[in-house]
């Protein structure tokens, strides 16, 4: 199997600016594959202690939007393991689908 360079943003996308949008098309152009993970509300409230503005499902939808992002999954943590495990989980299931 073919070594492909893998990257992906974390975060919860609520009013991305144009410098953020920037910087993850530059990544995007970096990269044979992109995803983005999402923070839940639960951790953006928890974890955070801010609000998001929009829900979700929207910010997903925003994310998925982007032009070159190839999956795009919700992160009902911040701990750092857990984060690899869901970030491996996810790209895992992404080349599963794309077979």
């Amino acid at each position: 199997m073919e070594k492909k360079k893998v990257d992906f943003a974390i975060g919860i996308f609520d009013n991305l600016t144009e410098k953020g949008l920037e910087k993850i098309k530059l990544d995007i152009n970096n990269s044979d594959v992109y995803g983005i993970g999402d923070y839940t509300d639960n951790v953006v409230i928890n974890e955070f202690y801010t609000y998001p503005v929009n829900s979700l499902e929207k910010r997903m939808e925003v994310a998925k939007n982007i032009e070159g992002v190839n999956f795009v999954f919700p992160l009902n943590t911040s701990e750092p393991e857990k984060v690899k495990e869901i970030i491996r989980n996810e790209f895992t299931k992404y080349l599963n689908q794309k077979k």
